[in-house]
């Protein structure tokens, strides 16, 4: 019987995941909305910066250190946005009644929806890497490291668009996500190493995008910061816990309907 139910959760994640999917690339202004800004962030930035002047404390040049903020920057947009959104669509479908219905749990409804939100922010983040390497010298040391953060960002800024969804509707999400990442855009070190902030720069360090920035930068620089278990930890961590607060938020939000 336990082998049935798995059969059965499995068949019903794997449609779910198809679903979301097919509904995605059937939309041709959000799959290019979806791509648009990292590939336009990478490509104004890897002509206006790759001049070879390093400005900033890494081997290389500018671009080199700005690369990592665009990838995570590019993450963070797209997974909020991409989960706070099919959330939001899922409640007016009345998609979520369904779920209480169905053999797929509450776990397996979020987890279902995590992979695939992961599986198109993959789309952007592979392009961008591609264009980097390609024609401007990028190089990746570590893809351990490389996926390790990207699979801890999208979790956590998932989880973040759950949380954000769940107590807004299609028109106030946007402007309440907006308050929270766009700050973390500026101040997570995308542009310029977080020891300029001061001694603000402890606190400013400890932000979930800046983490995944620095674990990012060790990917792909030949040689690891000292922090480095620290960020782990703390990538870890946050991800972790929103998706933990996520579920929470998630099974409160069924109990109303």
């Amino acid at each position: 019987m336990e082998i049935a139910n798995i059969k059965y959760w499995a068949r019903d994640a794997y449609n779910l995941i198809y679903l979301d999917l097919l509904q995605f690339f059937r939309s041709k202004l959000i799959v290019i909305s979806s791509l648009l800004t990292s590939v336009t962030m990478v490509l104004a930035f890897g002509l206006g910066a790759d001049n070879g002047q390093p400005i900033v404390p890494i081997e290389g040049n500018y671009f080199a250190f700005i690369l990592p903020g665009i990838l995570a920057v590019g993450i963070m947009f797209s997974s909020t946005y991409t989960m706070g959104y099919t959330f939001i669509v899922d409640c007016q479908r009345r998609t979520i009644e369904d779920i209480v219905l169905s053999p797929l749990s509450y776990v397996g409804f979020i987890v279902s929806r995590i992979i695939g939100m992961s599986l198109k922010c993959s789309l952007q983040f592979l392009l961008v890497l591609m264009i980097s390497m390609l024609f401007f010298n990028a190089t990746i040391e570590s893809y351990v490291l490389l996926f390790f953060a990207f699979f801890t960002e999208c979790i956590t800024f998932a989880a973040l668009g759950i949380i954000v969804a769940s107590f807004t509707n299609e028109i106030s999400f946007s402007s309440l996500i907006n308050i929270i990442i766009i700050p973390l855009s500026y101040f997570g070190g995308v542009f310029f190493p977080l020891d300029n902030f001061g001694s603000f720069s402890n606190v400013v360090s400890a932000l979930p995008l800046a983490a995944h920035i620095e674990v990012f930068r060790d990917a792909m620089a030949a040689t690891s910061s000292t922090d480095l278990y620290f960020n782990l930890l703390l990538t870890t961590f946050y991800s972790l816990t929103s998706i933990w607060v996520a579920m929470y938020v998630f099974k409160f939000r069924i109990q109303r309907f």
